[in-house]
């Protein structure tokens, strides 16, 4: 399920809003779209949310407040704002909003965003491992772990997810062969990290999201900063 919530203050838009988002989702299944008429009421009943579409000029709180405050426990959100007022674009960007769009534009640019954004969110939902930890299976989304890691004499590979760590007994080697996939840089002997989850690179540490550190070996320094060069460069 991917889950849509709109922060609109005036009525006819947020009619305006939900309509061109069911235009852009057509005959796509599974997907809830949630209307909210500030951001206090968002923050008190609110959920977590793979899209919020918010206009900025929001009495109370604003959108750009709001969306600080989203951002700080679920940084995998798409964010979109809504604005009459071109001069606001900056500030959206400010805090990783994914698009802004002027609310005369609407018509022209929601539906087309929305289409857009639900086929990304559809692929990553799609990106996943089942783990087995201890007498539990486990779903793990690609977008939720952060890192791998074994430490030296042990059997287990811990997973650093979003949610909080789970471990398998099995090799990096053989949990990188199972993710199968270009999104896991090996940086040390041990240590495996989601390049999309990278913050910063700083000198041989890598800082991911929710504060996390990881250590890059000197021998694989360059090649690592390279990778991720490249990869934020084509994102």
């Amino acid at each position: 399920m991917i889950k849509i919530a709109t922060i609109e203050d005036e009525e006819n838009i947020r009619q305006e809003i939900v309509r061109y988002i069911k235009k852009g989702i057509g005959s796509i299944e599974g997907v809830e779209v949630d209307v909210y008429e500030s951001a206090e009421r968002y923050l008190l009943v609110g959920g977590r949310y793979d899209l919020v579409i918010s206009d900025i000029e929001l009495p109370g709180i604003s959108g750009l407040e709001l969306g600080k405050r989203i951002k700080e426990t679920n940084p995998d959100v798409y964010l979109v704002f809504l604005t009459s007022h071109s001069e606001f674009a900056s500030e959206s960007y400010i805090i990783e909003a994914y698009q802004y769009i002027l609310k005369q534009d609407l018509e022209f640019r929601l539906p087309g965003v929305a289409e857009q954004l639900i086929e990304k969110l559809q692929k990553q939902k799609k990106e996943f491992c089942i783990i087995k930890d201890g007498t539990e299976q486990v779903k793990l989304l690609y977008k939720d772990i952060l890192y791998l890691y074994k430490s030296k004499g042990t059997k287990y590979v811990n997973y650093v997810t979003t949610q909080g760590v789970v471990r398998e007994r099995t090799s990096l080697e053989n949990a990188l062969k199972m993710l199968n996939s270009r999104q896991f840089l090996l940086v040390e002997r041990g240590y495996a990290v989601n390049i999309k989850q990278i913050c910063r690179v700083s000198g041989d540490t890598i800082y991911l999201e929710k504060g996390y550190e990881v250590p890059v070996s000197k021998a694989r320094l360059a090649e690592v900063k390279r990778e991720i060069n490249l990869y934020w460069r084509n994102s």
